[in-house]
């Protein structure tokens, strides 16, 4: 962590750390004694990198005013004083990811644990052995996603981090009970059991789509496809997922790509938030009758209701709500953005959020939002996790020392109660 009372001063501070680096200098030797005091810095620098040889390069690209995924570097200006945490849904998922977890973050490997013995199959075993799409339908991938991203939160908490306001999008509504305190882990774990089991038995040939349009114009084009495809999610006010039946939601992106509509098929063949999910709907209300959610410490945005913090959260009745109607992303995000809220961290192992959150947030007026995710395909969590750390200290936030890597980068901090268990 470097600060500095402009940029050229921090620019000089990184070149100068970056060629100790290389004369053979320990990287806690470069870090500055003084940093400039907090109210009097114009400027702040966080690099991240598994080794010295990559902190040399992160502080040296910087000091040039070259890009790099190894530095951030912003104005502390408060942004990250009040932050929404985003968990997304299917599609996050990578071989590999939360394996660094167990051993590396105790307060994650004890809600992973904790999970193992919760959801059925366990996760910590399918984490370690995920081989690339072997993880299977949604009933064996999304209980994996949700286990990273409340394990992830658990580790967040820890560190005395705390979130402003929480909000999910479809599956990931359910982390977000969890983290606001309106389930404990035992019921939310229930929760995505049930889900999860029972759009796998629902999926039957479904498909879904991302598409480049707003969702009055996918309505539209959607009502004009041969059989059934529907509007699953408002992702971004020009993005829009679409579901149905495999052909039809096929055909459909093949028409707009020939019109140059960007398109991305969606890797799930269950088509959830639309009538293929009606017949289990049933089921899930009354296999959840008996969960009881409390009231939750921390506002809870609905993508499930217009109303952004309506009654009756978490309930069945909400659940079967949450599978069947279309995904209220943007208007949770633009909800968030009415009451101040410009930074956004989406936890979960990759980032599906950040660029719908962005777009969103241009939509809005929101100028130098801070929209930062907590994990990368393909990077260790520890690398991907102390950068998104980085990146809310560059725009405000007061970490306590010690600040480096390994088990004991902060100082513990007791979790908030998450509700009952």
């Amino acid at each position: 962590m470097f600060s500095g009372t402009d940029r050229t001063a921090l620019a000089d501070a990184a070149r100068r750390a970056a060629e100790l680096l290389a004369q053979g200098a320990r990287p806690e030797s470069v870090m500055p004694a003084r940093p400039v005091p907090a109210g009097r810095d114009a400027e702040r620098l966080a690099v991240t990198a598994a080794d010295p040889e990559g902190l040399a390069e992160g502080l040296s690209f910087f000091a040039d005013g070259l890009p790099s995924p190894r530095w951030f570097s912003g104005r502390p200006d408060g942004a990250a004083t009040r932050t929404a945490w985003c968990f997304g849904g299917h599609g996050s998922q990578w071989p590999g990811m939360g394996r660094a977890l167990v051993d590396w973050a105790p307060a994650a490997a004890r809600v992973l644990r904790e999970l193992d013995a919760l959801l059925p199959g366990g996760v910590i075993e399918p984490l370690m052995t995920m081989a690339d799409g072997a993880a299977g339908g949604p009933e064996a991938t999304q209980p994996l996603i949700f286990a990273v991203q409340v394990a992830t939160a658990h580790w967040l908490w820890s560190l005395g981090l705390r979130p402003a306001a929480v909000v999910g999008h479809s599956l990931g509504e359910v982390a977000a009970a969890h983290v606001a305190g309106a389930l404990s882990l035992a019921e939310a774990a229930r929760v995505v059991a049930v889900r999860s089991g029972l759009l796998a038995r629902a999926a039957g040939g479904g498909a879904m789509a991302t598409v480049g349009l707003d969702r009055h114009t996918a309505e539209r084009r959607c009502a004009r496809t041969p059989g059934t495809v529907v509007v699953a999610a408002h992702t971004a006010p020009r993005e829009t997922v679409v579901t149905g039946e495999s052909e039809a939601t096929r055909a459909l992106v093949d028409t707009l790509e020939a019109e140059g509509v960007r398109c991305r098929m969606i890797r799930i063949n269950a088509a959830s938030h639309s009538p293929f999910v009606d017949g289990v709907l049933p089921e899930l209300r009354a296999a959840l009758a008996d969960v009881a959610p409390t009231a939750p410490h921390t506002p809870w945005i609905s993508t499930v209701d217009a109303e952004p913090e309506p009654g009756g959260l978490a309930t069945a009745d909400y659940w079967a709500r949450n599978l069947r109607q279309p995904v209220r992303f943007t208007q949770a995000v633009s909800a968030l953005a009415g009451r101040g809220v410009r930074a956004f961290v989406e936890i979960g192992p990759h980032p599906v959020l950040i660029r719908p959150i962005r777009d969103t947030l241009r939509a809005e007026g929101v100028g130098e939002p801070l929209v930062v995710a907590s994990g990368h395909r393909a990077t260790p969590e520890p690398v991907s996790l102390l950068r998104l750390l980085g990146a809310l200290y560059c725009r405000g936030l007061e970490l306590p020392e010690p600040f480096g890597g390994g088990r004991d980068v902060l100082r513990p901090a007791p979790e908030p109660t998450v509700g009952r268990g």
